[in-house]
């Protein structure tokens, strides 16, 4: 895992944006270039750094140089920003890590390209504010995150048009090399049943559109089949029963979030438990602090949880835009709306 640690002085603001899906006809594309226009240029002078919290090229099932070439206009403008700038991967652009191929610590810290500080968690203080940024992934996915890593990047290379690349199976067993043995087997020894239904559920749909949400638990169940608690603890450093019971806890709280599907707002309980087992995820996949706000993306929906030190930048899908500002010690969650 490639973590960026950073103590910064003489901070003004921190701007994290997410999920932009730019190569999603879904995108917000439009609604971003304003953005950029009319609040990250007038206000640069203020802004000490843009995090780019993941997802932001959408490479699945798109051929990654067609997404460069639309989409330059977009990271060109981010470009010029004379801001320092973190492009953390997500699951939707995982590749990049792979396909620049390089060592972030040949890079100056000040350095002001779009790609030039690329890793999967960044850690910054600021006013003593203790800061964890990640894509989101590593959380949603935590028991299973070795396998849907390399899922992730799989789907990142998927071309129908090519006969050995048009089956996603036969990549993730190509990348499978590095899985750890007990996950390993587990996934060469997948029935095609299983294999069909978790490309279905991790994949999404084919056209880009957002899929109606369904069963969580039904999820939790096809990540059990590619997980190893005993690989989860050893490389985490927890114990075995302290993941055991995580898992537990986890697929209780599923249960209930099941019979909440639709909702637009969760009872106060099940909120705070869904918050503290994110963090207690975090906790295991990136080594989350108890004193780090956690700053993700992943989830879509803005919100920002000061009690329980946890944020979602949300997305710029549709009409939709929004971000999280880091000022004065303090995190919040602002919306954007085209010519606002």
């Amino acid at each position: 895992m490639r973590n960026i640690v950073t103590n910064i002085e003489d901070i003004t603001m921190i701007i994290a944006v997410a999920d932009l899906h730019l190569g999603s006809h879904m995108a917000n594309k439009s609604g971003f270039i304003n953005f950029i226009h009319e609040f990250l240029i007038p206000n640069q002078k203020d802004i000490s750094r843009i995090v780019l919290l993941g997802d932001v090229l959408d490479l699945w099932r798109n051929k990654n140089s067609q997404v460069l070439r639309e989409n330059l206009d977009v990271l060109e403008e981010l470009a010029k920003l004379d801001v320092k700038k973190n492009y953390l991967v997500g699951n939707h652009d995982y590749a990049i890590l792979s396909l620049l191929g390089k060592d972030n610590s040949s890079v100056p810290p000040d350095s002001r390209g779009v790609l030039d500080q690329v890793s999967e968690t960044l850690e910054l203080e600021y006013d003593g504010l203790k800061l964890k940024f990640i894509h989101g992934h590593q959380v949603d996915y935590w028991p299973a995150l070795e396998f849907y890593e390399i899922f992730s990047q799989a789907m990142c290379f998927v071309d129908i048009n090519d006969p050995e690349l048009s089956d996603v199976w036969n990549i993730i067993h190509r990348f499978a090399e590095v899985l750890p043995e007990g996950i390993r087997n587990k996934v060469r020894n997948l029935p095609g049943e299983i294999r069909s239904a978790l490309e279905k559920k991790l994949a999404g749909p084919l056209d880009g559109n957002e899929e109606e949400k369904k069963s969580l638990l039904h999820e939790w169940e096809l990540l059990l089949s590619v997980s190893d608690f005993e690989d989860v603890a050893n490389r985490s450093g927890k114990m075995l029963s302290e993941i055991i019971e995580l898992s537990r806890v986890w697929e209780q709280i599923l249960r209930v979030l099941d019979q909440h599907l639709g909702s637009s707002t969760l009872p106060p309980q099940l909120e705070y438990d869904v918050h503290q087992m994110r963090r207690d995820a975090a906790a295991i996949n990136v080594n989350l602090q108890e004193d780090e706000f956690l700053v993700r993306g992943h989830g879509h929906t803005p919100y920002v949880n000061k009690k329980q030190k946890v944020a979602d930048a949300g997305c710029w899908l549709g009409n939709r835009g929004s971000y999280l500002r880091v000022e004065d010690g303090q995190v919040t969650t602002h919306h954007w709306q085209e010519n606002a």
